[in-house]
């Protein structure tokens, strides 16, 4: 193939720093967990009822898979970590087949290189080799790093490599989603919705115990790197599954590549109508169209996430009361609270509020999407001024991660108030939720900030949440230093109930918030508008 090469070069030195990044914490997920294995689990009859409980669960089946051998740390890992490493090694790999072929497209870069002497198909093919590469790695990286950490080997290659396959698939999908829309959001909501669609079924079949149904877990991708069954007899051949899959998406996004024209798609946009609704007559109007959809699925997916997590809550005191190692990282996890209920709540409130942070960083990202396509300057040039047009993005990330948050600090415990009878637990995480109100200010002040100021920079927000999630989940399993993982927008706030109420960093973070963003709103008023 004509240039592939070069095309291959280009692509790894414009999207080296966020596949580097993807897979340096993805790799660390499963070999952190291992080590902590024999520290979770304790030997004898104790840590034998505790992993059956723990495999008879449906709710933990739903969440992590069908367990095959908890056993042994691998095994136990690998259901506990593993299936998640997959999911998110899909994401890696979607997102970065989009940004390399539809987003390029969109930008005009892709003419520029479909002009040199390459051949057509060529742009594709790097940025699917690329993204299969570096899941490969990934896998590599995991399998290294398992019997590093005393795994046995055989399980670690099964490990690795359905996690890497997995990816691929992903990112034949999104090589496809590519062809088939116009857009690159589009292109990516449509990967990311099949592929949270496809973890959610596998979740219903796994919960369900009917055998009858859970053979249907045979079609589900999501589950082919568990039906491998690393470290538990491992089965080869189910490897061929995904293997195939990514074969027949591949050679599917090809095909649909030879039936477009540069800057076209399968199925381009529609003429809207020759007249606009009367509330898309201005800025705020047409931020509310532009995020309603992302206003819908962000409010039903942290609450169902919250309901569905939080019944795991019930069965907390029954499984872990009797095993101090873990009861102990669940104290950790949930801000040191004696009581495990309220642990395991405080540890799950503080993961969906890095979750809703996202959502707001991501709303303050769309006004930049909106720049560098040409639209924000449109808008500009009627009566709409630029701090108007800011608010209207800006109003709808504090209102909605301002919602979310007490609705997740309620909806949490909401199953345990219920087998209760008591609304003391949703009152306390309604209270921990408030607390931690200024740190999603900091957060999307910061976003504000960076887009007022220096926009390219707006990876910096997005990096200031992934390290609040790797502090939140991973540095508590490392036995990091508490001063390390407290350095998050987070970390000073008060984490009730267990924490005294302390209105000093409560105080000094909503000022540091509301100061970034009144930064940020000056800073966009007097920087150029960066159009294509």
């Amino acid at each position: 193939m004509t240039g592939l090469t070069t095309v291959g070069r280009l692509y790894l030195r414009r999207h080296r720093i966020f596949y580097l990044v993807w897979i340096l914490v993805l790799a660390s997920f499963l070999p952190l967990a291992a080590l902590k294995y024999h520290d979770l689990v304790p030997a004898g009859q104790a840590g034998a009822a505790m992993l059956a409980g723990l495999a008879a669960n449906p709710t933990m089946k739903a969440i992590l898979g069908l367990p095959f051998d908890l056993s042994t740390a691998g095994g136990f890992t690998f259901w506990r970590v593993g299936g998640f490493t997959a999911a998110a090694t899909g994401i890696m790999a979607g997102l970065g087949v989009v940004r390399a072929t539809r987003a390029e497209e969109e930008d005009g870069r892709l003419e520029l290189i479909r002009s040199a002497a390459v051949d057509r198909h060529t742009p594709l093919a790097a940025a699917l080799g690329l993204s299969m590469a570096a899941c490969l790695v990934l896998g590599g990286v995991i399998a290294a790093s398992m019997i590093g950490a005393g795994t046995p080997a055989a399980g670690s290659v099964a490990g690795g490599l359905g996690i890497a396959l997995t990816g691929t698939m992903i990112a034949a999908l999104a090589g496809v989603a590519a062809q088939v829309f116009e857009s690159a959001r589009t292109a990516r909501a449509v990967t990311m919705g099949i592929l949270g669609g496809l973890y959610l079924v596998r979740g219903l079949i796994d919960a369900s115990g009917e055998p009858g149904l859970v053979r249907w877990g045979w079609a589900m991708p999501m589950d082919w790197a568990a039906y491998a069954r690393p470290y538990a007899g491992e089965r080869w051949w189910v490897l061929t599954l995904p293997l195939a899959l990514t074969a027949i998406l591949t050679w599917l996004a090809f095909a649909l590549e030879s039936r477009r024209d540069l800057g076209s798609a399968i199925i381009g946009k529609r003429p809207g109508p020759a007249t606009a609704a009367p509330g898309l007559s201005g800025a705020w109007g047409l931020a509310l169209r532009l995020h309603r959809s992302g206003l819908i699925g962000w409010g039903l997916g942290i609450s169902l996430s919250c309901l569905f997590m939080g019944s795991l809550s019930l069965t907390v005191d029954r499984i872990y009361q009797n095993q101090p190692s873990v009861a102990k990282l669940l104290q950790e996890l949930g801000s040191g609270s004696s009581e495990l209920v309220i642990a395991f709540q405080t540890a799950m409130l503080g993961i969906m509020t890095t979750v809703i942070s996202l959502a707001g960083v991501s709303m303050i990202a769309r006004l930049r999407g909106e720049e560098t396509e040409g639209r924000a300057e449109a808008m500009l040039a009627t009566a709409t001024s630029r701090p108007r047009l800011l608010a209207s993005h800006l109003l709808p990330a504090l209102a909605l991660t301002g919602l979310l948050l007490p609705i997740a600090g309620v909806l949490l415990p909401l199953w345990q108030a219920v087998d209760d009878g008591s609304a003391r637990l949703p009152w306390q995480l309604l209270g921990a939720a408030a607390a931690f109100l200024p740190g999603m200010l900091l957060v999307i002040g910061l976003a504000t900030a960076l887009l007022g100021l220096w926009p390219r920079g707006l990876w910096i927000a997005w990096a200031l949440v992934g390290w609040t999630a790797l502090t939140t989940w991973l540095l508590p399993l490392a036995d990091a230093p508490g001063w390390l993982i407290r350095l998050q927008p987070w970390g000073h706030l008060p984490h009730l109930p267990t924490d005294p109420m302390n209105w000093t960093p409560v105080l000094a973070e909503t000022a540091i918030g509301a100061g970034l963003l009144a930064v940020g709103l000056i800073g966009y008023r007097r920087r150029d508008v960066a159009g294509r």
